[in-house]
């Protein structure tokens, strides 16, 4: 009766990774970065990334994150806000709401919260309402 689609999943580029946090680490505080990001370990505080961010497996955050991709196979307990794409893998877990464009939730996995789904945003001239003369 369904029948499932392909869909484009998140195309993070795994070798030009910036920082990574191994399992064995546990951060408490505030990250702030440029460029992609992996986590393995645990995180409790708020993560904010210019670039794409993935959550292995083996990570438990605890913390509110802004990026502009994730990929989410371990748990998440707080909110995203993602510019552009979510991934929910079949062993990832969020706890929270989520702000996106896109999102994919593969069969398996455990979303928990409320969703927003925003268009993407053009701030070209050609796309801004044009103003009334009043006269």
């Amino acid at each position: 009766m369904f029948q499932r689609k392909d869909v484009n999943t998140l195309d993070i580029n795994t070798e030009k990774i910036d920082t990574i946090i191994g399992k064995n680490t546990t951060i408490e505080g505030n990250i702030k970065s440029q460029g992609a990001m992996r986590i393995d370990g645990n995180v409790t505080g708020k993560i904010e990334v210019q670039g794409s961010i993935i959550i292995g497996e083996s990570s438990k955050i605890e913390a509110d994150i802004k990026a502009d991709n994730i990929s989410v196979s371990g748990e998440i307990t707080g909110n995203l806000t993602i510019n552009n794409q979510v991934q929910i893998t079949s062993t990832g877990k969020v706890y929270g709401d989520i702000e996106v464009q896109n999102l994919i939730i593969d069969e398996g996995a455990i979303f928990d919260g409320n969703c927003k789904m925003n268009k993407k945003i053009n701030n070209s001239a050609d796309n801004q309402p044009k103003k009334k003369d009043n006269k």
